[in-house]
C-alpha cells in the first residue's frame, strides 16, 4: 500500500505530561492530538501501548493483546464518574520531566481499585451491559489475560515455568479451579481493559475527528514470561518444560557487538499448519485499535537468528527462515490490502526483506542518521529514497538529532552538513527534519523531541542499556504556538 505524501509525529504516551508519574490518554493526550493539527501533521506514531516488560520496555510484554493500566487517566476517570476530585488529592507529587513507573504504578492502583468499587457500587444498566459485551467481544484473549495475571499474583510474580505443574502446563481442571478461586481479581482486571479500551477509543475518535491517524506499533517477539507463550507454547520453539530451545538475537556487529535476547522464537510450521491463528488475531486487535501499524522487527518473518541457550557469543547462531509472505497473503485474503510499515533493518538480510516488501508492497523505513557512512549508495540518505517508504531523522531507538550530532567526530559532522546542505543559523534538528519532509518518501516521521530541540537527555531508549530507559517526557509549555508554526510552514514546504 502506497501512502498519501503526510508528515507526523513519533510520540509514546507515557511520555506525556500528566499529574500521576507517567503520561496517559487523558487531557494532555487532547491537546497534543490539538498541537499536531495546528501544526500540519495528519500522523501520531505511538510505541506497543501493552503492558511493560522487563526494564519498562513496552517491546517485551507479559501481554501483547492487552492495554497497559498505568496508561489510564484518573481524570477520565473523574468525568465518568468513576472517581471523584478529592480521590486524586492523594497524589505522592511526581517530577514533571521523567516517568515514574514504580510509584506510578501504586498510585495507580489505589485508583483503580476504588473506580473499581465505585462501579460495583453506582453504576447502571446500561454500563452495566457495555462491560459485559466488551468481555463478550474480547474473550478470546482477555479471559487467558486475566487468568495469567492473576496466578501470576498468586504465586508472586514467579515466570509461568515455576508454577505448579498442573498450571505451567495449562491442565484445563486446574485452571477452572483457579478461575473460580480468583473470580473477584479476574472480574477487576477486566473491568481495568474495558477501562483502558473505552479511554483509548475515544482518543482515536477525536484525532480521526481532526484529520490525523493514528499509527500502532506491533512487536515482533514476545516475551518468555508472558500469557501469550504460556497460553499458546505449540508455536514456540520449545522443551518439555517451557523452556526455550532456541533464542533469538543478532550476528555481532562489525564492531564485535554481540547481542542474545532471552525471547523464544517461533515455531512456523506448527503455526502455518494451523492457520497462524495467533498472529491473525494480533493483527485484527491491532487494526481494530490503529489506523496504520508499524511492525517491528519485520525482517524476522523473512528470517531470525537463532542462538542456542549456553551459547557464548551471538556469533554461534545461524539464520532460520520465518512465514515468508505466507501470513500476510492469509490476512489479505480476509482484509484486503493491510496499512502496514514495515521496520526492516536488520543489514544482513535487509536486501532480501526489502524483496519480500516490495512483493507484499509494504513500505520499509528509513532513518536519516543512519544514511552518513560515506557510501553514495547508502540506503538511508534521502536521495535514495523509494516513495514507498516511511522516514525518520531516527527513532525511540536512536539519539535525538541534536545528540547524535554533537557526539560525531568533525569529519562526521562536516559531513552531515555537506549532504544536507545546512543552512548557517539554522538548528541541527531543523536540517534533519527538512532533510526527511522534503526527501521522496510518502511518509515522513518526527520524533517530538527533534521538533522541541532537545538534546541526548531526552532520548527515550539505548539498546542494551539496563535502566533508566523510556523514561523521557516533555513539559506542557515546550509546545507552544511558535513551534507548532515553525512545524507547519516546514510541512507545507515540503508539500505535505
Amino acid at each position: 500500500m502506497i501512502f498519501p505524501r503526510r508528515s507526523g509525529i513519533l510520540l509514546h504516551p507515557t511520555s506525556l505530561p500528566s499529574p500521576g508519574g507517567i503520561g496517559d490518554l487523558g487531557e494532555e493526550a487532547y491537546r497534543f492530538v490539538d498541537f499536531l493539527a495546528a501544526s500540519g501533521q495528519r500522523l501520531w506514531q505511538v510505541l506497543p501501548l501493552s503492558p511493560l516488560g522487563f526494564g519498562n520496555s513496552p517491546y517485551s510484554s507479559p501481554a501483547v493483546l492487552a492495554g497497559n493500566p498505568l496508561l489510564i487517566s484518573p481524570g477520565e476517570l473523574v468525568r465518568d464518574g468513576l472517581l471523584s476530585a478529592g480521590e486524586l488529592s492523594s497524589s505522592p507529587g511526581f517530577s514533571p520531566g521523567r516517568a515514574d513507573y514504580g510509584r506510578a504504578a501504586e498510585f495507580k492502583s489505589r485508583l483503580l481499585k476504588k473506580a473499581y468499587q465505585n462501579f460495583l457500587a453506582d453504576a447502571g444498566s446500561r454500563e452495566r451491559r457495555h462491560l459485559e459485551n466488551y468481555c463478550r467481544e474480547k474473550a478470546q484473549w482477555l479471559e487467558d489475560v486475566a487468568l495469567y495475571s492473576a496466578l501470576k499474583d498468586r504465586f508472586r510474580g514467579k515466570p509461568w515455568t515455576s508454577w505448579p505443574e498442573e498450571f505451567a502446563s495449562r491442565r484445563p481442571a486446574a485452571l477452572r479451579k483457579a478461575a473460580e478461586e480468583l473470580s473477584t481479581v479476574i472480574s477487576e482486571l477486566r473491568f481495568y481493559q474495558y477501562l483502558f479500551s473505552r479511554q483509548w477509543r475515544r482518543l482515536r475518535r477525536y484525532a480521526n475527528d481532526r484529520g490525523i491517524e493514528i499509527i500502532g506499533d506491533i512487536s515482533f517477539f514476545a516475551n518468555h514470561d508472558s500469557v501469550d507463550v504460556w497460553a499458546h507454547r505449540g508455536f514456540f520453539l520449545l522443551d518439555e518444560r517451557g523452556r526455550p530451545r532456541e533464542l533469538s538475537g543478532v550476528p555481532p556487529s562489525r564492531f564485535g557487538v554481540s547481542q542474545i535476547w532471552d525471547m523464544p522464537l517461533y515455531d512456523w510450521p506448527a503455526m502455518a499448519d494451523a492457520g497462524f491463528p495467533w498472529w491473525r488475531l494480533r493483527f485484527s486487535e491491532m487494526l481494530a485499535a490503529f489506523d496504520i501499524v508499524r511492525v517491528d522487527h519485520f525482517s524476522g518473518f523473512y528470517a531470525c537468528w537463532h542462538v542456542r541457550p549456553g551459547a557464548r557469543t551471538s556469533a554461534e547462531g545461524r539464520w532460520v527462515s520465518g512465514s515468508g509472505t505466507a501470513l500476510f497473503k492469509s490476512l489479505e485474503a480476509n482484509r484486503g490490502p493491510l496499512p502496514i510499515i514495515a521496520e526492516a533493518l536488520e543489514p544482513k538480510i535487509m536486501a532480501r526483506t526489502e524483496l519480500m516488501l516490495e512483493e507484499l508492497g509494504y513500505p520499509g523505513i528509513r532513518i536519516l542518521q543512519h544514511g552518513f557512512s560515506g557510501r553514495p549508495g547508502n540506503p538511508h540518505l534521502p536521495a535514495n529514497y523509494p516513495i514507498n517508504c516511511a522516514a525518520y531523522p531516527g527513532t525511540h531507538d536512536d539519539d535525538t538529532a541534536r545528540g547524535w550530532f554533537s557526539s560525531r567526530p568533525r569529519a562526521d559532522r562536516d559531513r552531515v552538513r555537506a549532504r544536507l546542505g545546512a543552512r548557517k543559523g539554522r538548528e541541527v534538528n531543523w536540517w534533519f527534519i527538512e532533510a526527511v519532509q522534503q526527501s521522496p518518501a510518502a511518509t515522513a516521521i518526527i520524533p517530538l523531541q527533534d521538533v522541541l530541540s532537545l538534546g541526548s537527555e531526552a532520548r527515550m531508549n539505548t539498546p542494551g542499556a539496563g535502566s533508566g530507559q523510556w523514561e523521557w517526557r516533555f513539559r506542557s509549555e515546550m509546545i507552544s504556538s511558535p513551534i507548532a508554526e515553525q512545524l507547519a510552514r516546514a510541512t507545507r514546504d515540503s508539500g505535505r
